[in-house]
């Protein structure tokens, strides 16, 4: 091989590390994306189940006082 081909091979590997590094990086980024937008889902969920049951238990809670106090 010339030193001229040589040359090539080397920018043809380096040029091939470089797109194989951006499409790593791309794609890490986009599952990184997804998974914070899958945690902020559930995020948001356990909060507005957490929401209802204290809700529930509030209006539980006030039934079993009025009750007693009919009841009494």
């Amino acid at each position: 091989m010339t030193t001229h081909e040589v040359l090539i091979l080397a920018a043809g590997l380096y040029l091939g590390f470089v797109i194989a590094a951006v499409v790593h990086m791309v794609w890490v980024a986009r599952d990184a994306t997804r998974a914070a937008r899958r945690a902020q889902v559930a995020a948001t969920a356990a909060v507005k189940r957490t929401a209802g049951d204290r809700y529930l238990a509030a209006f539980q809670l006030d039934r079993l006082i009025h009750g007693r106090k009919e009841r009494a």
